[in-house]
C-alpha cells in the first residue's frame, strides 16, 4: 500500500472508531479509493433465494430506444439493450459499494490525480479475442473523443487521450488533468463498457461485448434477443439461457405483464395495478436518479434568484412524489447530494409556503407573476404528468405556465440546453460529483440553467481532490446550501427504482443506478 493510501486508510479508521463516519460510509469510501477489494457482498444479494435452476428465456419491457451505439448512449431502453452484452470494469452494488467487474484494483497516486487500474485476466470477447489493456485505453479514448458523437465527453471533462495509456497487458493508468479522488465511481459511467480495441463501430451489427450474453438478433424499435456466453469469465454463470428486450409502450408494458408474456418492467405507473398482485414481487431501491425544473439564470425573469426561490417554495414535495411516481420518492431539497450517498447531511427542508413566494416574487418586482412556457419531452414518462403537476403549483402566486411537450429527439438535442425553462430527468449516479462537473460548474457541458458561481465553483474543486472522508463531507454540506440558496434547478425529490418481475424470477437484484444484471437471475420454473 503506498503511503498517501495508507494515510487515507487510517484517517478512515480513526472517523470509524470516533463515530464521526458509520461502518456504511466507512465500506463505501473505503471501495472508492480501494483499500478493500473483498467488501461483503450487499445484504439484498445474501437474502437467502432458492438453489438456482438452469435454463430458460426472460423477456423484460422498454421503451423504444433512441441509440443503442455504447458510447452515444442516453437513455434507459438503450442502456439496458446494451448492458447485456457489454460490461464495465466496475459495478456499484444494492448498498452502493464499488465492487470489481473487469477490473480486479483501483489504486490512487498523486493525491487522486492518477489511478492504476488492474484488469482481470482470463476474459474473453464474444468474438473470441481476449480483452487486454488495448481495449481498455482504445474505449476510453473513444468515450473522451467529441468526434465520435460520444454522450460521455462532459463526464470525463478531467480526461485527455495522451492521459490513458497502458503499462503492460493487463495495466492501465489514468493520468487526469485534475484530481478526482471518487475517480473509480465514473468506471461505472453507463457508456464506458469495453469494446474491442479494433471495433468497427454499428453496435447492431457488431454487437461485441464481454458480458453473460451474447446479442443474436436485433429488431430495431421490437425486440434484442440474446443467448448466453457459453465462455463467460464468471464462472457458473448465468443461469438462464437467455433474455429478450422488448419494445412496449409504457401501457402496453403493464398489459404483457399481467397476461405472462414479459417477466420483467420498470415502469412506476403500474405500481397502483401491480400492487396486490399475488404473482408479482415489486422490487424497490433508493437512488440519487431526479426529475428537475431548470431555469436559465441568463435571462430573465429567472436571473433573480428571489424568483427562483419563489418557484421552488411553490412545489408541495410530497404532493410531486405521490403524484409523479406513485410515492415511490424521497424528498429533494434543491441540491444533488441525494440521501444515497455518504456525503449527505440533511439541512432544514423547503417546503410549500405559498406567502413566502408571493412576498418574494413582490420584491422581486413581479407581484402579480408572471406568464413563461415550460419544455420539456412529450414521450419520456413521467415528464408530461410532472409538467402537469407543477403547471398547477405554480398557478396560485400568479405564474401562468404553457406546458411545450416536444419529441425527446428534439428535446434531448438541443431543447433541454437552451429553453429558458423545462424539466429534465437525470438517472442515477455513483458519486455527486458526477453531476456537480457536468451540470452545475461554470461552463460545463450540460448546465442547463447557464448557471455561474465562482465560490461553488472552487468547492467542487476541492471536492474533487480532498481524500479526507470528514473534510469532504463538511465541503458536500457548503455544497448543498448554496444550491438551496441560489436554486440553479429546483429538485424537489428523488427516485425510488422499482422493478416489477413475476413470483417465479428468482435471484434479481434492483441496481441503484438503474442497469440491469441478469447474470444470477434464474426462473424457479421452466418456460
Amino acid at each position: 500500500m503506498i503511503d498517501e493510501t495508507r494515510a487515507c486508510a487510517d484517517r478512515l479508521r480513526r472517523a470509524l472508531g470516533s463515530g464521526h463516519i458509520d461502518r456504511r460510509e466507512f465500506i463505501r469510501w473505503s471501495a472508492i479509493l480501494g483499500l478493500s477489494l473483498h467488501l461483503p457482498i450487499s445484504a439484498r444479494a445474501q437474502e437467502a433465494t432458492p438453489t438456482p435452476v438452469r435454463g430458460g428465456t426472460l423477456r423484460f419491457a422498454v421503451d423504444a430506444a433512441a441509440t443503442i451505439e455504447p458510447h452515444q448512449l442516453n437513455d434507459d431502453p438503450g442502456i439496458g439493450i446494451v448492458h447485456q452484452a457489454c460490461e464495465m470494469l466496475i459495478d456499484i452494488d444494492y448498498e452502493g459499494v464499488l465492487q470489481p467487474r473487469l477490473a480486479t484494483s483501483w489504486t490512487p497516486t498523486e493525491g487522486g490525480q492518477a489511478w492504476t487500474i488492474e484488469l482481470r485476466r482470463g476474459v474473453t470477447f464474444h468474438n473470441g479475442q481476449p480483452m487486454t489493456a488495448d481495449d481498455v485505453v482504445a474505449t476510453f479514448q473513444r468515450l473522451i473523443d467529441p468526434e465520435t458523437g460520444s454522450s460521455a465527453v462532459a463526464t470525463f471533462d478531467f480526461l485527455s487521450k495522451e492521459g490513458i495509456s497502458k503499462t503492460d497487458d493487463y495495466t492501465v493508468v489514468f493520468n487526469l488533468n485534475r484530481a478526482v479522488v471518487d475517480f473509480p465511481a465514473y468506471l461505472n459511467s453507463y457508456q464506458a463498457v469495453i469494446l474491442p480495441a479494433d471495433w468497427p463501430g454499428n453496435f447492431a451489427e457488431n454487437p461485441i461485448g464481454t458480458g453473460a450474453f451474447m446479442l443474436e438478433e436485433y429488431v430495431p424499435q421490437q425486440r434484442v434477443r440474446y443467448v448466453r456466453n457459453p465462455n463467460y469469465w464468471l464462472e457458473g454463470t448465468p443461469y438462464l439461457d437467455g433474455v429478450e428486450a422488448i419494445t412496449l409502450s409504457s401501457e402496453n408494458q403493464i398489459t404483457a405483464i399481467q397476461g405472462g408474456s414479459v417477466e420483467q418492467i420498470g415502469n412506476p405507473a403500474a405500481l397502483p395495478l401491480l400492487r396486490d398482485n399475488p404473482n408479482i414481487k415489486i422490487l424497490t431501491i433508493g437512488t440519487s436518479g431526479h426529475d428537475g425544473i431548470f431555469m436559465r439564470v441568463d435571462q430573465e425573469p429567472y436571473s433573480d434568484k428571489r424568483v427562483r426561490q419563489a418557484m421552488a417554495l411553490c412545489m408541495d414535495r410530497p404532493a410531486l412524489i405521490a403524484s409523479v411516481w406513485q410515492g415511490l420518492g424521497e424528498l429533494g431539497n434543491d441540491h444533488v447530494i441525494a440521501p444515497v450517498f455518504p456525503l449527505h447531511t440533511p439541512i432544514e427542508q423547503r417546503e410549500q409556503n405559498y406567502d413566502a413566494a408571493k412576498s418574494l416574487l413582490a420584491e422581486a418586482g413581479y407581484p402579480d407573476g408572471f406568464s413563461a412556457i415550460l419544455t420539456t419531452s412529450s414521450d419520456t414518462p413521467p415528464l408530461p404528468t410532472m409538467a402537469a403537476v407543477v403547471q398547477q403549483m405554480l398557478r396560485p402566486v400568479g405564474i401562468e405556465i404553457e406546458i411545450n411537450a416536444v419529441p425527446a429527439s428534439t428535446y434531448f438535442n438541443t431543447d433541454w440546453l437552451e429553453t429558458p425553462l423545462n424539466i429534465t430527468n437525470w438517472g442515477g449516479r455513483a458519486t455527486p460529483s458526477q453531476y456537480l462537473t457536468a451540470a452545475y460548474v461554470t461552463g460545463s457541458v450540460w448546465n442547463a440553467s447557464h448557471w455561474s458561481n465562482p465560490a461553488f465553483d472552487e468547492l467542487v474543486a476541492q471536492l474533487d481532490a480532498e481524500l479526507d472522508f470528514e473534510k469532504r463531507k463538511a465541503i458536500a454540506l457548503e455544497i448543498e446550501e448554496i444550491m438551496k440558496e441560489e436554486v440553479p434547478a429546483i429538485i424537489p425529490f428523488f427516485i425510488n427504482g422499482v422493478t416489477f418481475v413475476h413470483s417465479y424470477v428468482e435471484g434479481y437484484v434492483p441496481d441503484r443506478i438503474g442497469f440491469r444484471d441478469h447474470r444470477r437471475t434464474f426462473l424457479s420454473r421452466s418456460l
